[in-house]
């Protein structure tokens, strides 16, 4: 098979695959994120498939004589894109949820110190984030490089083709939304188990306060709190650090494992 000599039933399959790792580069962690040039991720998501499109084809699980089938109507060519492009967009969503729950523990961290003000954007999330989230999360970016969590993504991506072929994911499934539910569930969990060391010495320190105030009613509690609530918190984070980077790399590794668990939940009766 030659990429310059693509017949009509090679070169619909191969969009098909190049549709899905686009939307895939798109929307992935660290690889989608808006820092990276949208020509880089073009050329990426078209080497990518360029690498893999003949392996897919040598391995049965992208077959271009289905091509004839789903691609001999308008409608059958745009309903069988629409649904590689929400595939990929789900197992992108997928993958940021690994990425969410570190988030969502880092910002509780910060409202506990009371940095809640203090506020900056985090390209990784596209959103605002506090300024000492900013610290966890970019440890926990270094923490997915060290363990090649890039390599866990593309992996669950390439294998996506093993139980789901192409426009054959279902998202009506019962078990898909059950899947997206427990996920979305594993984020608060998740993130909080990673606030708790820091919350409880901050409890600590803030039931200790409450004490101080009815002791001493004439100390202005209100303003000293803020100081040491920080210093306090900053401390223990420094402390837990080794315990938060075990954690991260715990929670970032499971991330081709949900992956994988999408798939099989959107795989359905035709995957």
């Amino acid at each position: 098979m030659s990429i310059f000599n693509f017949n009509v039933e090679e070169l619909m399959s191969f969009f098909a695959v190049l549709v899905r790792y686009s939307v895939l580069i798109g929307v992935l962690p660290f690889v989608g994120d808006k820092f990276i040039p949208g020509p880089a991720k073009v050329l990426l998501a078209l080497a990518i498939s360029i690498a893999l499109f003949p392996a897919l084809v040598n391995s049965g699980q992208v077959r271009t004589g289905d091509a004839l089938v789903w691609g001999a109507t308008p409608a059958g060519i745009v309903g069988t894109i629409t649904m590689e492009i929400l595939f990929a967009l789900v197992l992108g969503f997928t993958a940021r949820l690994v990425f969410d729950a570190i988030h969502f523990g880092s910002n509780l961290v910060g409202n506990f110190m009371g940095f809640a003000i203090a506020s900056a954007y985090d390209p990784h999330m596209e959103s605002q984030s506090q300024v000492v989230a900013e610290i966890q999360i970019a440890l926990a970016m270094l923490i997915f490089l060290a363990i090649d969590g890039h390599h866990l993504m593309l992996r669950a991506s390439l294998d996506s083709y093993r139980l789901v072929g192409v426009g054959r994911a279902s998202l009506m499934d019962p078990l898909f939304h059950q899947r997206l539910i427990e996920m979305t569930g594993q984020v608060v969990k998740l993130g909080i188990q990673l606030a708790a060391p820091i919350a409880v010495s901050l409890f600590a320190v803030n039931v200790g306060f409450g004490v101080m105030a009815k002791a001493m009613p004439q100390l202005n509690i209100l303003v000293l709190s803020f100081a040491v609530t920080a210093l306090i918190g900053l401390l223990a984070m420094w402390i837990g650090l080794p315990e938060f980077q075990l954690a991260s790399g715990n929670i970032l590794g499971r991330i081709g494992e949900w992956m994988d668990g999408m798939v099989s939940a959107m795989r359905g009766t035709g995957g």
